[in-house]
């Protein structure tokens, strides 16, 4: 798909937040992707994004849509950490579509993006598991490792984030990554 004519990745105008039809298909997007990948890290009926919460980041310039023609297929929440490190996170894709370049199309938007603001490394958050492995979670960190990102520490997300962390079904940690972006 990322050799696709038609997929485009932006930044949406920060007035898509009202349009209902368009947050509610980015929002399908990132709870059914999310649905697959952290399968039974969560309580049942936990949601990864709300719309209210969607709506916010439009507002907020903070997420990168990728389209074919007029659809969403993926989208991602792009932010700064600080005046040299910028984050990412909420990477998703449509399931069908995942594995065809949209992941890498807007991480590397959301990189140019930090770039072109002065960052000089992008940071990334991969919430893993701690007593079983997830082969998910394992794909990804490869994924995020051929990208050119390390891990470069790990935290209880419990301790970290104790009111996020109570409908996991299971203990998690997650992974702070980072890549010089020089």
């Amino acid at each position: 798909m990322l050799d696709d004519p038609t997929l485009s990745i932006s930044r949406p105008d920060p007035a898509e937040a009202a349009n209902a039809r368009f947050v509610d298909r980015l929002v399908t997007i990132v709870n059914a992707a999310y649905a697959i990948g952290e399968q039974g890290m969560w309580t049942r009926g936990t949601v990864r994004v709300t719309a209210d919460e969607l709506r916010g980041l439009l507002r907020a310039s903070e997420l990168l849509v990728a389209t074919v023609g007029e659809r969403p297929v993926g989208c991602l929440h792009v932010h700064r950490l600080d005046d040299a490190v910028w984050g990412f996170g909420m990477l998703a894709a449509e399931p069908h579509a995942q594995g065809t370049g949209i992941g890498r199309g807007l991480v590397t938007a959301a990189e140019r993006i930090a770039r072109e603001a002065g960052a000089t490394e992008m940071q990334l958050e991969l919430l893993v598991p701690t007593g079983h492995r997830q082969e998910s979670k394992v794909r990804l960190a490869e994924w995020y490792g051929r990208a050119g990102y390390r891990k470069v520490a790990s935290r209880s997300f419990a301790d970290d984030y104790p009111e996020l962390a109570a409908p996991l079904a299971v203990p998690c940690d997650y992974q702070l990554w980072r890549k010089p972006l020089a």
